[in-house]
């Protein structure tokens, strides 16, 4: 099971504590403290599998990479003898991803800390030692209590200023601060994981907050891990002798509670899976784990979904579990579903269908006079699908399929049968993309449950509610839509690609209910125009990458660089040159790392501002405008009209979405028009 585990605690003198110690430790190097003259030697130091120190986007601070010369500025900086002079976040690394994977998890999380507060992050991934937990894969986050600056280090961070001024100036509290951070460190690892490929999650509410009894553990640092290894007394402890005596007393009297942890994480477990699940929380005497076992193996909330198989070798052919919760949760969404693929009573007439497939073929000759455009066999198929009888209705395509325009067709046909259209996703940005792209007014999942929690807009026999990307939506989640809609005697429609990507919680029950109900495919790609675009577009979302990026390299559309100066520089010039060429096209430029990113957001902005074509400093003179600085919730930025922006989260009072993109349009001292 990945394990949930993150701290803050502050570096400060008064408790005889020093960043460049600290920083020295975590990262087992060698560091002298300028201020006291005290070197401090953790060169030969086992156990850092690696350490880097990472900037905010945008802040050419190359000095702040040299560990030495970032955290004596930080000590300079401070004079006080009390002072705090970092802060450290400990977080639990999952132990299912490889270490290249950890390593890619961790830095996205300090980058993530390094932008929201403008600071430098010194990060040091530490490995279990020999005879340690295997789970124990964790790392050390070092942050500057100050904005990080090409000068030095400047301003105390949001995190470090007053409660009283963080409140006067329509900022978050300390305290609401951390629980954005301890949400955020959890959806960046479940977001890893789930690339990943595993059906595990975390999750940061505590066992209190999701109505489980069993005390949860205790992160224990590597000095007690090894003072304990030798026989010493600690007070500290993965889990406190009582606490794993409650915990089997608990276990024994209500295993259920156990099965529950494991499937907040996966919908489907092994027995291995109640082994380290147990053995995280309770202790170690084999008689005790022996009992807790059988009386989890024994509960009658567990259930058998396939037997242990000798014909497989190693895991695969170990026995199958889930509990009565979820069999219950699952069985319910087949019930509700094949009652409602047995409700014929939303048809949409043929005339009103025809008429929406005829408007949206013009739309497209429209767009596009070539002849032959138009709806495709399969869309049309698709939207006589959603439009027919049934009170449910499944479509899977791939992307690029034409889902978007197919749905665009059947709102028309639906609005003019009177119905109401609701549009709903699991992430805003895909919420705002299938608005835009079929005109169904749409909402975040999240939002509707909250909505119908206050007993507002319910829905009702003439609504239809479709649901986008439904392969990413978990059992628990989908249960209660499901149930909702089926309650209202609305109409469901499903829409997704169960290849493209696999549901965030526990469970997967799109293929399911697609299988039972009966769906319409879309496995023509329409997004490309040319054939071998299309094969390839297909193969890419049916994993096979490799064929797929053999079709661009066989047209020359693949360039690799080994120098990642020269890469930038290319990536940057044909950015702009497109930009001169088709200014009415769009384009993008992606990197892996964010360093990379931030390098060519700056080379592109600088080379628009060469042109004349983006404002660069104060010029209030220039037709371009000015181009300001501002504070931001993750560091200082400077605008300028004619930039691209996306916004990182949700606002209701901006009505802006996470991951919406928007131009500016002017600056001004203390707002930015968009």
């Amino acid at each position: 099971m990945a394990i949930y585990h993150f701290s803050m605690k502050p570096i400060a003198r008064s408790g005889g504590r020093s960043a460049v110690a600290s920083a020295a430790y975590r990262a087992a190097v060698r560091l002298t403290n300028e201020r006291d003259g005290l070197t401090h030697d953790f060169s030969n130091r086992t156990g850092v599998e690696h350490a880097e120190i990472v900037l905010p986007a945008g802040v050419r601070a190359d000095w702040a990479r040299k560990r030495s010369a970032l955290w004596n500025a930080a000590e300079s900086a401070e004079k006080r003898s009390d002072a705090r002079i970092a802060r450290e976040f400990e977080i639990a690394l999952p132990h299912e991803l490889t270490p290249d994977q950890r390593l890619v998890l961790t830095r996205a999380f300090a980058l993530h800390l390094a932008d929201r507060y403008g600071a430098a992050v010194d990060f040091a991934i530490h490995r279990p030692g020999e005879g340690s937990d295997i789970r124990n894969s964790h790392a050390h986050l070092m942050m500057t209590t100050r904005e990080v600056t090409e000068a030095g280090l400047g301003d105390k961070t949001m995190l470090e200023r007053e409660n009283r001024w963080l409140l006067a100036n329509h900022l978050p509290p300390s305290q609401l601060q951390l629980k954005e951070l301890r949400q955020a460190w959890e959806h960046l690892a479940n977001t890893h994981l789930e690339r990943a490929g595993l059906d595990i999650r975390i999750d940061n509410r505590s066992h209190l907050e999701a109505g489980i009894t069993i005390e949860p553990t205790e992160h224990v640092g590597v000095h007690a891990t090894e003072i304990n290894r030798q026989g010493g007394a600690v007070s500290r402890t993965r889990i406190s002798p009582q606490s794993a005596e409650r915990n089997a007393e608990t276990i024994q009297r209500r295993p259920d509670e156990i099965l529950k942890l494991i499937t907040n994480e996966k919908s489907v477990f092994t027995r291995y899976d109640i082994a380290r699940a147990l053995h995280r929380y309770i202790n170690d005497d084999p008689q005790t784990f022996q009992n807790a076992f059988a009386a989890v193996m024994a509960s009658k909330a567990l259930v058998e979904l396939r037997p242990e198989s000798t014909g497989l070798r190693g895991r695969d052919g170990e026995a199958r579990y889930s509990t009565v919760e979820m069999v219950a949760i699952e069985g319910a969404i087949a019930s509700n579903v094949m009652a409602m693929k047995a409700r014929q009573n939303h048809g949409v007439f043929k005339r009103n269908v025809d008429a929406a497939i005829a408007e949206e073929d013009r739309s497209i000759q429209a767009g596009n006079p070539s002849p032959g455009q138009g709806l495709s066999a399969e869309q049309r198929h698709a939207i006589e699908h959603v439009t027919g009888p049934g009170q449910i209705a499944v479509v899977i395509g791939f992307a690029g399929a034409g889902k978007s325009t197919m749905l665009a067709a059947a709102r028309h046909a639906w609005e003019a049968q009177g119905y109401r259209v609701h549009g709903a996703a699991l992430a805003g940005k895909a919420a705002e993309g299938l608005e835009q792209s079929s005109g169904i007014a749409s909402r975040t999942l999240a939002s509707w449950e909250y909505s119908w929690q206050a007993d507002r807009s319910r829905l009702n026999a003439r609504d239809v509610f479709v649901i986008d990307e439904g392969g990413m939506v978990g059992s628990r989640q989908l249960a209660r839509f499901v149930d909702e809609v089926k309650r209202a005697g609305a109409k469901l429609v499903l829409v997704g690609d169960h290849e493209q990507l696999q549901a965030i919680g526990a469970g997967a029950p799109f293929r399911a209910i697609a299988g039972a109900v009966g769906h319409a495919q879309l496995s023509e790609v329409r997004r490309q125009k040319a054939d071998w675009q299309k094969q390839a577009s297909i193969d890419f979302a049916s994993h096979r990458t490799a064929a797929g990026l053999s079709a661009y390299v066989a047209r020359g559309s693949v360039h690799l660089k080994t120098d990642r100066a020269e890469t930038l520089k290319a990536i940057i010039a044909d950015y702009v040159a497109d930009r001169s060429a088709h200014p009415n096209d769009t384009r993008i430029a992606m990197a892996h790392r964010r360093d990379d990113v931030r390098a060519i957001n700056a080379g592109i902005r600088a080379r628009l501002q060469d042109r004349g074509e983006l404002a660069k400093g104060s010029n209030p003179s220039g037709d371009k405008g000015e181009e300001l600085s501002y504070q931001t919730s993750h560091g200082k930025r400077s605008f300028a009209r004619g930039d691209r922006i996306v916004f990182l989260e949700n606002d209701r009072d901006l009505a802006v979405k996470n991951g919406m993109l928007g131009e500016v349009i002017a600056v001004a001292p203390d707002a930015i028009q968009v």
